[in-house]
Order: structure tokens, then sequence, then C-alpha cells
């Protein structure tokens, strides 16, 4: 392999120099992947990023990421991230066609409750594929001029390091002989594993072959199925929102669909079905599905639209949480980030940013442990990466259990008595645009869940029920905005916002 010069170090974000180490090795080439190579590339001379796929030259789904054909969104929490890493990202995913959408402003939300009030804000929502995404975060990793991207590698495990306490690099499966790459089918030494190896990771078997425990795992499944198809948006088609969700309303309703304009003219159309009723993957039976949800608007967007792919399915949903953090033992040399300890319902859209998350907390645990090379370094990555994901998995999987078929731990009283509360949150969302927007920023990771239990929204909902505002009213009327009048009232805490400059990827 080519030996690489190295750089002058100037980090993500301008912060001081630190010094750099030899080589990292990342498994896996998913988007968290992608992240954890952007971010050892400050810290590292070389990063070797492996992927047993063979990437596209163009925005295309690929077999390890079968989740990538259905609806994605990127939230503001981790497009911020994302700018941070790679500045410049969201206008080159714009001009690669992706629609920039007012999240508050252009996309109609049917809540349980009734439809969120709209109004323009800050909250800015790519329209695109995941494969876009992707394909434009890859290539802007690629082009570091420390990272190599070595695809069709399959690894088999990891090296056992002197004294067996640390983790050496991984060995790699033997291949052809004719293959373009010389240390195939031997091992690869590396100062730092990541391992990004998506839910069905291979690391605690890795472990387990080196003497380590298995970490023990939570596990939430509402039993969700997707099903997903492109269409070309017709352009008759009279309507005030550029994307549509019909949220599932369970116990009494477990489906829903969503409609999210994508690159190319088209929309992507996915619709959602808990507790094992899932959405048929034929023509009648997709359409039928469509037709069944509780509010019509979706059916009659796509009733008229030409169809672009086939139908395709997914019921690979379940939350899984596996708590490296709590193992007594766990080896230097070695972490893990993504799906691989955290994977998602994909249906709350938390998996992109919580992969964004985790690469900020790498990239300040490097920074840490210049100064701090003492044993049990890769448990403290560990910890932190699981306080930085709490948020998202309590948001996430918390939602789950409204199913009636969801298997997990019990849920305590004050997580049922929470449950309840977030509900009257959903129903003042209905109305008020203060309290929408708080809503949003906790969604989106901008605020923790306890932003929800400020002073400011319990105010409001206090004064709801006295006021008994809430009841049939709050389910009336359709997608298009409702409540406009109160979008300019000061009292209520929100203003028309400015317009979007997409090359910086932030309001003017």
């Amino acid at each position: 392999m080519q030996a690489l010069h190295r750089r002058p170090h100037c980090g993500a974000a301008g912060l001081s120099a630190v010094p750099r180490r030899g080589h990292a090795v990342v498994v896996g080439g998913s988007l968290a992947g992608m992240l954890a190579a952007r971010v050892l590339s400050d810290h590292f001379d070389r990063v070797t990023l492996l992927e047993r796929d063979r990437f596209s030259e163009t925005p295309a789904a690929r077999k390890g990421l079968p989740q990538g054909r259905h609806a994605h969104g990127l939230l503001e929490r981790g497009r911020r991230a994302l700018e941070r890493f790679l500045p410049g990202l969201t206008g080159e995913l714009v001009r690669a066609g992706a629609e920039p959408l007012d999240f508050t402003r252009d996309f109609a939300w049917m809540s349980p409750c009734g439809w969120y009030v709209r109004f323009p804000g800050d909250l800015l929502l790519l329209g695109c594929t995941r494969d876009l995404i992707d394909w434009g975060v890859r290539g802007r990793v690629a082009a570091l001029p420390n990272v190599r991207i070595q695809q069709g590698a399959n690894v088999a495990g990891l090296i056992r390091g002197p004294g067996g306490a640390r983790v050496a690099g991984v060995w790699l499966r033997s291949r052809a002989a004719d293959d373009e790459v010389d240390y195939l089918g031997a091992e690869l030494a590396a100062d730092l594993v990541v391992v990004a190896d998506g839910r069905n990771s291979r690391l605690p078997d890795w472990l387990t072959a080196l003497g380590y425990e298995v970490p023990g795992e939570t596990v939430i499944n509402s039993f969700q199925g997707y099903a997903s198809r492109l269409y070309r948006s017709p352009p008759e088609f009279a309507s005030d929102w550029k994307g549509l969700y019909i949220q599932q309303a369970p116990p009494d309703d477990p489906r829903g669909g969503i409609v999210v304009p994508v690159e190319g003219g088209r929309w992507l159309v996915s619709l959602l079905g808990g507790d094992g009723d899932y959405p048929p993957t034929d023509e009648a039976g997709f359409l039928a599905f469509a037709r069944s949800l509780r509010s019509p608007a979706l059916y009659e967007a796509i009733a008229a639209a030409e169809p672009l792919t086939p139908i395709a399915g997914h019921r690979a949903t379940e939350n899984r949480l596996r708590h490296y953090e709590r193992l007594g033992r766990f080896p230097d040399g070695v972490v893990a980030v993504g799906d691989a300890v955290c994977a998602f319902n994909p249906v709350y859209a938390q998996g992109m940013t919580a992969a964004a998350l985790g690469a900020e907390v790498l990239d300040r645990w490097l920074r840490e442990e210049s100064s701090h090379r003492g044993p049990g370094r890769g448990r403290v990555f560990q910890r932190h990466l699981a306080r930085a994901t709490a948020a998202a998995w309590q948001l996430s999987a918390g939602a789950d259990y409204g199913f009636r078929t969801t298997q997990g731990p019990p849920q305590g009283r004050l997580a049922r008595l929470t449950g309840c509360y977030i509900a009257g949150v959903m129903r003042a969302a209905t109305r008020r645009p203060w309290v929408r927007r708080r809503l949003e920023e906790v969604l989106h990771l901008l605020r923790p869940p306890s932003a929800l239990f400020g002073p400011g929204v319990l105010a409001r909902l206090a004064w709801d029920r006295l006021a008994g505002k809430f009841g049939a009213a709050s389910r009336r009327g359709g997608p298009a905005r409702e409540g406009t009048e109160a979008v300019g009232d000061r009292r209520d805490g929100v203003e028309l916002s400015p317009e979007w400059t997409i090359e910086e990827g932030s309001r003017a």
C-alpha cells in the first residue's frame, strides 16, 4: 500500500493540534464508519476503511444497506454535525438534487392527536434518499489524502495484542490470488480499530474469541414493517405541503405513511405498520393499505402518481442496544460506533444523527486520550457514547411501547406517566406554534427530552386544559396549514424566519 505523508492537523473545528498516531482501521462503510474515518483522519497518519460491499459511482442502493430504500430523515442536530466535519456538505447535496425543506412549514404532519400547526421555522430537512447522503459523505471522505477505502474486504476477527489486553489490528479473510490489494488474506495491524459494521455486528463474537464477555443487550420490538417505492411526483398535483407524514396512532391504529420529495423530481413513499400489521409489497395491497390510513391525503397524492420502482419491504426494525459500557473488561485498541452499538427503529429517523453524534464523541475522546494513555480507554469511550445517544434511544424505544405487541423490558410507572404527558404536549402542538417548536427541538436532538417539562410548556398545557380547548377540534381539517393566525404572535415565541443560505448550510 502506498505510503502517505503526514499533513498538518487543524481539526474539524479549528482546535489546537494534538499528537498524531500511526494507523487506524474502520470496519464497515456505513455512514457511521465513513464519519469515523473522517474523524480519524485528523488524528492518524493513515486510515483504512474496510467494507464488504462494492460502492456505486452514483447514489444507488447497496446490498449491505437494505433499509436504504425507505424514507430517511437527517435531523437538524445531525446535519449540523455533518457540516462541522464536512463543511459545505448541505450545499453539495442540494446541488445534487436534494430539496431543502423548512420542517415546520413544508412538512404536513398528522400526529396521533391531529395535524400539527405549521409555521416558518429554522429546522432544515433535506428531502433526498439515504443513498444520496451516503454518496455525498463517501465522496468527501474518499478524497482525504490519508484515507484509503478498501471495498470487498471481509474482516474475520481481531488480532490480540501483546499481553492480551489490547487489540492490535484485524484479520482479513483470504481472497483470490489476483486481487488488486496485496494485504488481503493476512493481518492488518492498527493502533486503533473502529467497528461500524451495523446492527448485525460481529464484534460480540470477536470479543468472545479473545476471551472477553459478550455485552448485554436491550431489545425493544414493536414488530414494525415498511414497504416503499419511488413515484414521479405529478406536476398537476396541487398542495401547500412538500412532505407528508401520517404518523401511526397506537394502540388503536398501528398504520402510517410518509411522502418525502427526493432528488430527480420524485417522491419516496413509505408505508408503515406496527404490531405485525405489515404493509403489503404487491400493487393492490400497497394501495389498499395507503387508502386505509387515518387521513386520505397520502392515498390521494399517490393515486395518480407514476410508480418508478418495484415495492421494497423491510422488517428488521427492532431497537437494539448493546451495553459495551457495562462490561467489566473491554480491550483497548478497539471501539464500536453506530448501529453496531445502538440500532433504532428506522421510522423515528434517529440513526444517521446518532452516527454523527458518535463521530463527535470519537473526536473528543481522541483528543483527551492523548493525555490519558492508561488501560481502560476503550471502555471510557463506550461510556461517553452511551451518554451521547441516550436521548435518541429514549425517544425511539419509548415510542415503540405504545404498540400492543411490543416486546421488551417492562416499563415502569414513571415511564407510563411520561408517555401520557407527552401526549398532552402533542395535543398542544396541534395549535400552539411555540409548543410544536419545542417538541421539534427535542425530536431533532437539539434539546434534551427534559426540555418538554420546562415552565413554558407546562404553563401552556395547564392553560389549554383549563380552557377546555381539546377534543374533536384538535383533529379537524387536513394537511393544509392551520392556526396561521398564531404564527406571528410574538407571545407564542415564533417569528418568521429568513431564507436558507444553502452554500453555508445555515440560516442567513
